[in-house]
């Protein structure tokens, strides 16, 4: 099995014929499609219409999260309907199985921001202030770690907007920090036997990362990456046996 992941279109206008031609094709390269959010850019109607028409082109199952733009909606019930026609399955606290001989397993939220301290980096000013955001996170995270423990499939992929890791926030500005993502999903993550955290949400940050108990972590966003990524299965598999085999080792 092969997944493609990509994230934060921010569709608005009309969609580039890039990424009409990728999405088109997709079936040609990949069994299933990962949105970690933003599909739209301010969750607008006729952007949502825009999304779908997109959308309905690709012909292997869609898994998403909704992104803090796409929550920006003001008919979310609309907005939803219009974005599941097109065969997308929204994870929000919820699970997608898929596979034969492999079962994958998809487990998503949005997530939170909340910053990293004290698990990864100093107790700074911004840090403290984004307390305010902790009730939030706990609660994101509460949900990703129930959905997990509802897994039993021989691969697990977490699917968030936000990053659990600032090791994939390296060049964004330290002061955006606190609102690009949350140690709390990497507690719940590193609990349990996750293969890889795919997400997006940070423009300008890279996008190869790990939490802090050492799950592979990879950042989606559009103006990051510029092109579809894709992950095999079997390469998730070795990376995990590798990885047991060290820790014996």
């Amino acid at each position: 099995m092969r997944i493609a992941a990509f994230s934060d279109l921010h569709i608005w206008g009309p969609v580039s014929s890039y990424i009409s031609t990728e999405f088109a094709g997709l079936h040609e390269k990949a069994d299933i499609l990962v949105i970690a959010g933003d599909i739209t850019n301010n969750g607008l109607i006729n952007q949502a219409e825009r999304a779908a028409n997109l959308l309905r082109t690709v012909q292997v199952p869609i898994v998403a999260v909704v992104g803090n733009h796409d929550r920006r909606t003001p008919r979310p019930a609309r907005f939803r309907e219009l974005i599941e026609s097109a065969g997308v399955t929204f994870l929000n606290g919820s699970t997608f199985e898929t596979g034969d001989k492999v079962r994958v397993g998809f487990a998503g939220v949005q997530g939170s921001g909340g910053g990293f301290w004290p698990h990864e980096g100093p107790n700074t000013l911004p840090r403290r202030t984004a307390q305010a955001l902790a009730v939030r996170s706990r609660r994101e995270a509460s949900r990703l770690d129930a959905a997990l423990d509802s897994l039993e499939t021989d691969v697990k992929i977490v699917v968030t907007h936000v990053s659990p890791t600032l090791t994939t926030l390296q060049t964004e500005p330290k002061f955006k920090f606190f609102l690009l993502g949350s140690s709390e999903l990497a507690k719940v993550i590193d609990r349990h036997d996750v293969d890889l955290v795919i997400h997006g949400h940070a423009h300008r940050g890279n996008t190869h990362g790990r939490t802090p108990g050492g799950t592979l972590v990879r950042n989606t966003a559009k103006n990051v990456v510029r092109e579809i990524q894709y992950f095999d299965v079997d390469d998730l598999i070795r990376e995990r046996q590798s990885t047991d085999m060290s820790a014996i080792a």
